[in-house]
């Protein structure tokens, strides 16, 4: 019987020690958006552009589906759409998914998502989960329109000391919210220049995460500055 035990804890050790032994970021890293999946190249939509647009109207990473709504005739999307540019500079709308900062936050693919207040689109888990955080930044037009104005605000010019643009973040558990995260991609006189981390985990247990953009440059028809926000790495612990 004392050899029995001695065995049956030996072979628990080495199940401990196997492990162990295993890479920590396995599990994580399969759970984690990064991107780096999808394949990119010029766009179904218009040759000018270089980004990622699915047939089946959504882009897998990771635990997470991003939707798309292709509209108006094939001229834009909403929803989220994986890029790669490394040219910062903004001319035109082809230049709607370069990011200020130039690069992605790890890897060479990020995603940029265009909140669009006429549109439903939404990041769905495969599998309801907690997730702690994304790491977010500012598009080359959003901080284009944030220096030297848009062109449709009623109140012209860029940017001052009062305006201000924020991302809210809602998470879902079905059909009910679990709480909102607000995060500023300009206030003060300052805009988001960086990767900034965001913590996502006072949202608790959720299925699917849903994005609206607000703030202080507006028209009679809205607001004006560009309702986009890249994000890398959804689902990452700081």
């Amino acid at each position: 019987q004392n050899k029995m035990k001695k065995s049956i804890l030996y072979v628990a050790a080495l199940a401990l020690t196997f492990a162990a032994c295993q890479p920590k970021g396995d599990v994580e890293d399969k759970f984690i958006g990064t991107f780096e999946e999808a394949a990119i190249s010029p766009a179904e939509l218009n040759s000018e552009f270089t980004f990622k647009v699915d047939t089946a109207a959504k882009l897998v990473s990771g635990n997470f589906e991003l939707s798309q709504t292709v509209a108006y005739g094939g001229t834009y999307v909403t929803g989220g759409v994986v890029a790669n540019y490394t040219d910062t500079k903004y001319e035109t709308y082809t230049d709607a998914y370069k990011l200020y900062i130039g690069q992605a936050y790890a890897g060479k693919n990020y995603a940029v998502w265009y909140a669009d207040s006429f549109a439903s689109d939404a990041i769905t888990l495969k599998k309801a989960a907690k997730v702690p955080g994304m790491y977010i930044t500012n598009t080359a037009w959003v901080v284009d329109a944030i220096k030297n104005g848009d062109g449709m605000s009623d109140q012209p010019g860029g940017f001052t000391y009062d305006d201000w643009l924020l991302l809210t973040i809602t998470g879902w558990n079905g059909e009910t919210t679990t709480g909102t995260v607000e995060f500023y991609l300009a206030k003060d006189n300052e805009y988001v220049t960086q990767w900034e981390y965001v913590d996502l985990g006072k949202l608790g247990k959720i299925d699917k995460l849903t994005f609206a953009i607000t703030g202080t440059k507006t028209n009679t028809y809205g607001l004006t500055t560009p309702t986009y926000f890249a994000f890398d790495n959804l689902g990452a612990k700081k």
